[in-house]
């Protein structure tokens, strides 16, 4: 059961204390080199040019300028946080490095080529589905 207590009777009973300083190392490099994450927001700002240069009209101009945003933004704000506070010692990857080690994933050490499959799979699926668009809408 719950018993009211004074706050007086509170403030004689409490001890106030100094928290302690925790130093947090925290890694930002996302481990992927660059040129993955760059060709991941190619992928995607591909399809969205393609879908802009085979279905441009007035009407979705403003729609597809407001999505071709919101993918860089998604791309620029993450690149952004991985430079902020340097200061714990972790590098970005780069690509010899990637190539050589590969990356360590929830089930553990995977080959480069496989990380690089399971990066770009979705974003280039997507510009495949895209250019299967434009050829159906060239033969019709």
């Amino acid at each position: 059961m719950s018993k009211h207590a004074a706050e007086n009777t509170i403030a004689e009973m409490a001890r106030i204390v100094e928290a302690p300083k925790i130093q947090h190392k925290v890694d930002r490099t996302f481990e992927l080199p660059t040129g993955l994450y760059i060709m991941t927001a190619g992928g995607y700002l591909g399809f969205i040019g393609l879908m802009a240069s085979l279905f441009m009209t007035g009407g979705l101009a403003i729609p597809l300028v407001v999505i071709a945003l919101f993918i860089v933004m998604a791309f620029t704000i993450p690149a952004m946080w991985t430079g902020l506070g340097d200061d714990d010692g972790a590098r970005r990857l780069s690509w010899s490095n990637f190539q050589s080690k590969g990356v360590v994933t929830h089930d553990g050490p995977i080959t480069a080529v496989a990380a690089s499959a399971q990066v770009l799979i979705l974003p280039f699926a997507i510009l495949v589905w895209g250019l299967a668009i434009a050829v159906i809408v060239v033969l019709q």
